[in-house]
């Protein structure tokens, strides 16, 4: 009797221990989730009734790894990450067509796997609520090879926000990083990624700004110069930073709906490589691990408003 009364007793004190510990552990919690805000789930909708999906801001660890590096610096603001719950036991490709309360529409074509997951970002959004409706529907036929997160190695530091490659592509870059840390003991460091629309825009403004010939930097010359072209324009209507920066993105958002693409980056085809205190035999063992690797091109943009080197990719 005695013994189950200190069994008794001694469980009560475990239920309140692990009650204490929950009511200290829950501000943590709250704070995190405080500090990465998200929508309500909202449900796949017909003949995807197993999708949930909800819009968040970035974790704040991202965030402070992107501000360490020029290239991604003070762009959190701009995109926010679509998050997708899929109770499929099979992997299910989609087009996600997300409408905000200003009635923006942007697509986003994604292989949703079972579980949690991050299927893109929305570049369109203010602010991670401001959705107003999600559709699903099948995803175009003939769509790019997928796209996968690039995660760091042994060879290879990654400070970009959003590094999403082909297979095809990630391998190359994994192979570029080997060779270079062979030659030099030292990481390849990754500033640079897939860039959104709105992210190219703010990245060519500031090149503008800064005096670079866009035009002589971008393979691209024809879009190049219609971006030149809306900078000029919105100067001389003395506008300000925000509209002229949206000024430009308009003519990118045109530009891509025609199928053209002034950057790699807006099609996951290039990333920028640090480049501070790479010179000599530094920089000599990055040009020849990228000249190994066939397809792959580099250019010097150290004296961009952004220094670093640019690799063009397949």
């Amino acid at each position: 009797m005695a013994g189950g009364w200190l069994a008794c007793r001694s469980g009560h004190w475990f239920i309140l221990g692990a009650l204490i510990l929950g009511a200290v552990a829950w501000p943590d919690n709250a704070e995190a989730e405080d500090a990465r805000r998200c929508s309500a789930w909202r449900s796949g909708g017909k003949g995807y009734e197993q999708l949930e999906l909800r819009t968040c801001t970035r974790p704040a660890s991202d965030v402070d790894a992107a501000s360490r590096d020029g290239d991604d610096a003070d762009d959190a603001d701009l995109a926010y990450d679509i998050e997708v719950k899929s109770s499929y036991d099979n992997a299910v490709d989609v087009r996600i067509e997300l409408t905000t309360t200003d009635g923006t529409v942007e697509n986003v074509d994604a292989e949703l796997k079972s579980g949690l997951q991050i299927a893109g970002e929305c570049s369109v959004c203010p602010d991670h609520g401001d959705v107003k409706s999600f559709r699903i529907g099948k995803a175009p036929p003939g769509k790019d090879e997928p796209l996968r997160p690039v995660k760091p190695t042994m060879h290879m530091e990654i400070l970009a926000r959003d590094l999403r490659l082909t297979d095809a592509n990630a391998q190359r870059i994994e192979r570029i990083a080997a060779r270079y840390y062979k030659a030099t003991r030292n990481r390849l460091v990754v500033t640079g990624g897939s860039r959104t629309p709105a992210r190219q825009a703010q990245l060519m403004y500031d090149k503008l700004v800064h005096g670079d010939d866009i035009v002589k930097v971008y393979e691209n010359k024809a879009a190049a110069v219609e971006i030149r072209n809306a900078y000029r324009d919105a100067v001389a209507k003395r506008l300000k930073r925000k509209a002229t920066i949206r000024a430009i993105r308009e003519v990118i958002d045109g530009q891509i709906a025609r199928g053209v693409y002034v950057s790699k980056h807006l099609r996951a085809n290039a990333v920028d490589v640090r480049s501070w205190n790479m010179k000599g035999k530094l920089e000599q063992a990055l040009r020849d691990a990228v000249k190994a690797e066939a397809g792959v091109t580099l250019m010097d943009e150290r004296d961009s408003a952004e220094p670093h080197f640019h690799l063009n990719m397949p």
